[in-house]
């Protein structure tokens, strides 16, 4: 069985932390868009229905299957064999910043989760990465570009495009944010590496890091938002 523990520190603090903020989940039908390795998918393929939609194939070859699930192969356009007000809840964690038409993809995935559910969506945030180039990476050309409105870019999916959490209403009315935590207001001003793997230092992280998200003022400079959206009944 895989083990949040083979995972690199960094991810596997996001993870928990992306998990404890959507508290327990059972007995839902649940719709993973951009499911990656799958290992979200698989978390919640303990307790719930779940459908994992993928369009990177290469992705696939190492997934996580300790737990059943559907995983497809394709994208936004993969969303049509399903019918309306079919999912509980909708997961898509990093993955319209890496996509031009942003709004049709919030449309259908609005349109794919049921009145009274929620899509759950977690996003770069810009002014956490200008904090992440001039602190811990000492880089002032790019965290003046950041702040001047360019994009940056991650290294294994390319150009980092940003957008605002409020885009998402404006994109489909029929969400409405619920609520906004912040995810890594400070890991990643953390120099002090050695430390991250242990699980003592993590649980320790992670709690400094919850009380955090909750809190405006670190909300505004967390590296991810992690946005809470209710679908109008």
């Amino acid at each position: 069985m895989r083990k949040l523990t083979d995972l690199p520190a960094w991810d596997r603090l996001f993870r928990k932390i992306v998990w404890a903020q959507l508290g327990e989940i059972r007995g839902r039908r649940v719709l993973d868009f951009g499911s990656g390795e799958g290992i979200t998918a698989d978390h919640y393929a303990a307790d719930n229905d779940v459908t994992a939609v993928e369009p990177w194939d290469e992705m696939l070859k190492d997934a996580w299957r300790d737990h059943e699930y559907r995983q497809i192969v394709g994208g936004v356009e993969a969303l049509t064999e399903f019918a309306d007000d079919t999912f509980d809840i909708v997961i898509c964690h990093n993955v319209l910043e890496y996509v031009d038409d942003k709004s049709a993809i919030v449309r259908e995935l609005a349109r794919v989760l049921k009145p009274g559910g929620f899509l759950s969506l977690v996003k770069h945030n810009r002014y956490g990465r200008v904090m992440q180039m001039a602190v811990l990476l000492d880089d002032f050309d790019k965290a003046n570009a950041l702040l001047g409105g360019e994009d940056s870019a991650a290294s294994k999916f390319g150009r980092i495009r940003y957008y605002d959490d409020v885009d998402i209403q404006t994109w489909c009315p029929e969400l409405m944010i619920e609520k906004t935590c912040g995810i890594r207001a400070f890991w990643d001003l953390q120099q002090n590496q050695e430390k991250h793997p242990d699980e003592l230092w993590q649980e320790e992280m992670m709690k400094l890091e919850m009380r955090a998200g909750e809190i405006e003022e670190f909300r505004d400079i967390a590296f991810f938002h992690h946005l809470i959206l209710r679908k109008k009944n």
